[in-house]
């Protein structure tokens, strides 16, 4: 029997209609699927998420993970003190390392001049040379 002679019988045959509790049962067993189907559909993300971007590297992951706990734990083990006020209790050789910086700053502006932040001029293009004409031919074996 080809498909020809099969679809020609299922056209001669009659269609039956479905009962009448079947319908209803089976639209009312879809609109429950549908109402935990949010729920499953996040579900399935998460497990998609997880087969295609965490399980192939899990090693990585993992050692990522440590690392950052273990950094967690030595930062809240961790004391800081607040920083010193340094400029109210610098030693007067600070004081004075700050105010011979300042000095060869401006010693060094006074024999640079000031600075010109203008934009540069462009290089000027020489005239165009010809090109070379010549065709490369490539041979196989």
């Amino acid at each position: 029997m080809n498909f020809d002679d099969f679809e020609k019988k299922l056209q001669h045959q009659p269609l039956r209609q479905i009962p009448a509790n079947w319908r209803e049962s089976i639209l009312q067993a879809a609109q429950e699927q549908t109402a935990s189907g949010t729920q499953h559909l996040l579900i399935r993300a998460v497990l998609i998420t997880w087969c295609e971007l965490i399980q192939p590297c899990r090693y990585a992951w993992s050692s990522m993970a440590t690392l950052w706990l273990a950094f967690w734990m030595i930062n809240s083990h961790m004391k800081f003190r607040p920083p010193p006020a340094r400029m109210a209790n610098s030693s007067p050789a600070a004081s004075e390392q700050i105010r011979s910086f300042a000095e060869q700053q401006r010693v060094l502006v006074e024999l640079t001049g000031p600075i010109d932040l203008s934009p540069a001029e462009r290089p000027r293009r020489a005239d165009p040379k010809p090109h070379s004409e010549r065709i490369l031919r490539i041979r196989s074996c």
